[in-house]
């Protein structure tokens, strides 16, 4: 198989798939609640999940790196 083979029959597949199951198994970003503190301003409580974080990051760049590579994918698996 030539490189070019690859990347205009294999890859795109490979991407569509890989597209859709990460958005149908997106991790959680952070959660924030917004509380009133005793002195009547709203605040903000963070909840420190490290690993969903991490993995909510990683999923998060992967799609931008998949979306800069065909952005018309993005769209048809929304």
């Amino acid at each position: 198989m030539n490189n070019s083979f690859l990347h205009c029959q294999v890859y795109p597949n490979i991407y569509n798939v890989l597209r859709e199951t990460m958005v149908d198994n997106m991790a959680k970003p952070k959660e924030v609640l917004v509380v009133i503190d005793e002195h009547g301003e709203a605040v903000q409580e963070h909840f420190n999940d490290v690993e969903t974080i991490h993995i909510y990051e990683m999923m998060r760049e992967t799609l931008v790196y998949l979306t800069n590579i065909d952005q018309e994918g993005i769209n048809r698996c929304i």
